[in-house]
């Protein structure tokens, strides 16, 4: 793993049947390609398939895995997959926000089973931190047996996060600097406790169940209240020296450009966030620049409308920088702003194309995925999930 890689926390939940390296990473593949045949695991593992049944047997006697025929595609006996036992463990995934905390409980398989919030309307971390493990009781008591089958606790900050520590050494969102998140929660809730910055969290999501368990390097960046980026880079979560890579929303485009709420000028957040989108649709916030864009009429719903395409052409750029720098395999874009992308999507792509080497080629490995309630929250219960499985 290269140094500077997403590095986790050494509390850890036990499970005994993992602790052989070569089985985790066969259960990591299973987890990832379910349902999957002995022989493409095999391959994808570049093992034969009977080491591939010595290994995984434990974990099927444990009821980690389960084999289940499916019927053939041709003459022949069906064939035999084999797909995780979703239901063995629990994890729990919690999202910091400002004046909302929100929180999942899920299972192997990052499907949520219970969900719930916490007002707090307080930046003080202790009332904040307070609040999320309130949160964190109130979900474990909503799925009977789930504390004995809990791998753990993920957290998700927006901002810069040292994963080592578990220390947010900055948030502008919620006005942080060097608060320690992991120990005094982990403390409270007598369960291990992984946090990150929240758009690593996504990325850790979309490598285990989502579009990137193809790729070994692709992008998530994130538009809406915030433009964050989170990074797997052949096959690994990378976030740089102390968590610090990944921010996409405060690379300076505009010299003297509008102010940023890191205290910079010109950052693409300040270009095409919502408030930026909101000032300059002359509205309020971004969801009655949203209804004059897509319902208005005259020059108000003109003005959203070009906030909005002004939005889409700088994020497009932004999104040129990640392909000129990285070279992925697939860039997914998501978050609440992704639910703009009717508005945002024709000069977000032409700016794309324009500033992107070999833009035209690669648009088609950019996706689309608007966000829905339990996204931000499910990435982070990703992170226990991955955390206590290797």
């Amino acid at each position: 793993m290269p140094t500077d890689a997403l590095e986790y926390s050494s509390t850890m939940f036990e499970v005994p049947a993992l602790k052989d390296p070569h089985r985790s990473g066969l259960f990591s593949l299973v987890l990832r390609h379910a349902p999957i045949s002995r022989g493409d695991l095999a391959r994808l593992a570049s093992l034969d398939q009977s080491t591939v049944t010595r290994t995984l047997r434990p974990l099927v006697d444990n009821g980690y895995l389960r084999e289940t025929p499916t019927a053939p595609s041709g003459r022949g006996r069906p064939q035999r997959v084999i797909e995780v036992v979703p239901e063995r463990h629990c994890a729990v995934g919690i999202k910091i926000g400002p004046r909302l905390i929100t929180g999942v409980v899920t299972d192997l398989g990052a499907n949520v089973i219970a969900r719930a919030e916490e007002s707090e309307t307080s930046l003080e971390p202790h009332k904040v931190l307070a609040a999320t493990s309130d949160l964190a009781a109130r979900l474990l008591d909503a799925v009977p047996g789930s504390r004995e089958r809990t791998l753990g606790v993920g957290i998700g900050v927006g901002g810069i996060v040292d994963p080592t520590t578990g220390v947010c050494r900055f948030s502008p969102v919620l006005g942080w600097h060097e608060v320690e998140v992991a120990g005094p929660l982990a403390e409270k809730v007598g369960l291990p406790v992984t946090v990150h910055n929240d758009v690593n969290a996504l990325a850790i999501a979309e490598q285990l169940f989502g579009d990137g368990r193809s790729a070994r390097n692709f992008a998530v960046a994130t538009i809406g209240p915030g433009i964050g980026l989170g990074l797997v880079v052949e096959g690994v979560p990378y976030g740089g020296t102390r968590g610090l890579a990944g921010e996409l929303g405060h690379i300076p485009l505009v010299a003297d450009g509008p102010a940023c709420r890191c205290g910079r000028r010109g950052c693409l957040e300040a270009l095409a966030g919502d408030a930026a989108i909101a000032a300059a649709a002359g509205v309020d916030d971004v969801d009655a620049a949203l209804e004059a864009a897509r319902t208005g009429h005259g020059a108000r719903a003109e003005r959203a409308r070009r906030a909005f395409a002004a939005a889409g052409a700088w994020i497009g750029r932004g999104l040129a920088i990640i392909a000129n720098l990285t070279a992925p395999e697939l860039i997914v874009l998501t978050g609440e702003g992704a639910a703009a992308y009717d508005l945002l999507g024709e000069s977000l792509v032409a700016a794309f194309e324009e500033h992107a080497f070999g833009g035209r080629e690669f648009v088609p490995r950019l996706k689309v995925n608007p966000s829905d309630a339990d996204i931000w929250a499910r990435g982070a219960a990703c992170l226990a999930i991955q955390q206590a499985l290797g």
